[in-house]
């Protein structure tokens, strides 16, 4: 079997897919990742054949250049995220469909398309595998006649606001059912020659997939009516070594560690203030590592570090963490994976590029950590957080029933058989 793999050109979105993608191929398939450009170093870092489409990205550059989008929805004012009845209105769905599409495109845009159709029409895969923010990825496979499955990488909003515009839809008069999503996909698929009475018709497989990969805690699935295949999250934290002091050190203190992920630091280097962390650990009885990017600490080259705090780029949080007692980070998925995998209690101020903050109310809901609001984030209150969790039992007992049932969830091997099935289905 064939497989291409699609997706935006972000590390922490590629290595969501690097675990299942090696799955497949140690099964003995056949499997190719494609994206733009500026991912194409990390393709092959991760030991997988690349195929660069469209033009570089540089997705983390655009995003610095736009104060606006430290805002949930990037500054559109729609927040794919949002529960609250109230706010979710007919419009406010509509557009919030409408404004998620618009950066879909930015994020995978015809140029991208263009290309990934291109290659699936000369090497015939049966089955695309698509990240759930990549809309390429559908639009090739309708173009190629390949099965698809969709692999999501945080909670499914995409097919929960789907199914309330679809219901809210059919409440509105015929002349009103404005179906932005609907027609931005069927636009996509007739600049590749498929007309809308042929392969190019519309149907809601396009929108999420025949097939919803989906790595995520049963806490943080919504009620949505996909072809869900369930996978244990395997963590993949890139190329990375692992300094002795992790391996050979025991921390005399109990061991907490900051980080802002693959994506916060090069998004938005304001989001977390170092300076108030690093106070902060100053007054705390813990041996603090902070692992905050080649850029933080390049800006803090000099400065005079409290005596338990320990700054580095990086290292490998799934090596990292059976060390710790507690994390503090910024709500992301790759990060919040990890530290529900290791039953490490969480600290989060949540970031805005998805719904950071849904998922640490989540979190906090199952007694597994506690969420910071970022306005409310200061040295005092981040300390009161940490000195929480480290000292109240019930933190650790929540985080690690979480890790059980993470890790009752089937290897992405397991997954195997039912995508060779789904491939097998379509052809």
């Amino acid at each position: 079997m064939r497989v291409l793999v699609t997706t935006l050109a972000l590390d922490s979105h590629l290595y969501n897919t690097v675990p299942i993608a090696w799955a497949l191929r140690s099964a003995g398939h056949e499997v190719r990742v494609a994206s733009q450009p500026d991912l194409v170093p990390a393709i092959t870092r991760a030991g997988l054949t690349a195929v660069p489409v469209g033009k570089e990205l540089n997705l983390m550059e655009q995003s610095q250049q736009a104060p606006e989008s430290a805002e949930a929805g990037y500054g559109s004012g729609y927040n794919i995220a949002e529960t609250d009845p109230a706010k979710l209105t007919w419009e406010y769905v509509r557009d919030t469909l409408a404004a998620y599409a618009h950066i879909a495109e930015l994020s995978t845009n015809t140029d991208m398309l263009a290309d990934l159709t291109r290659f699936a029409r000369a090497w015939q895969p049966d089955l695309v595998l698509w990240d759930a923010m990549s809309y390429v990825g559908p639009a090739a496979a309708r173009a190629c006649g390949a099965a698809h499955a969709r692999l999501l990488f945080g909670t499914d909003h995409w097919a929960r606001m789907r199914e309330l515009f679809l219901r809210l839809a059919a409440e509105q008069p015929e002349e009103a059912r404005v179906d932005v999503l609907r027609d931005w996909i069927t636009g996509r698929l007739a600049g590749l020659g498929c007309p809308p009475e042929g392969d190019g018709k519309f149907d809601e497989e396009l929108v999420v997939g025949q097939r919803t990969i989906d790595p995520l805690p049963s806490f943080l699935r919504v009620d949505a009516a996909v072809n869900r295949v369930p996978v244990r999250p395997v963590p993949y934290n890139g190329p990375s070594v692992v300094p002795d002091w992790v391996t050979h050190e025991r921390p005399e203190r109990p061991r907490v560690v900051l980080t802002l992920g693959l994506t916060l630091p090069e998004a938005y280097n304001d989001g977390f203030p170092i300076s108030d962390l690093l106070a902060a650990a100053a007054e705390m009885d813990v041996e603090l590592i902070a692992t905050v990017g080649p850029k933080v600490v390049e800006s803090l080259s000099g400065t005079a570090l409290p005596d338990n705090v320990r700054l580095v780029d990086f290292v490998p949080l799934n090596e990292l963490l059976p060390t710790c007692s507690a994390i503090i980070h910024h709500g992301g998925m790759g990060t919040l994976q990890n530290s529900l995998r290791h039953g490490v209690p969480q600290v989060i101020v949540p970031g805005w590029l998805w719904d950071e903050r849904a998922t640490a109310l989540a979190v906090q809901a199952q007694g597994a950590g506690l969420m910071i609001e970022p306005r409310e984030f200061r040295a005092e209150t981040l300390q009161a957080a940490v000195e929480r969790v480290l000292s109240e039992p019930s933190f650790t007992d929540s985080a690690e029933r979480l890790a059980k049932e993470l890790l009752s969830a089937p290897a992405p091997r397991d997954i195997v058989p039912e995508l060779e099935r789904l491939a097998a289905e379509r052809a």
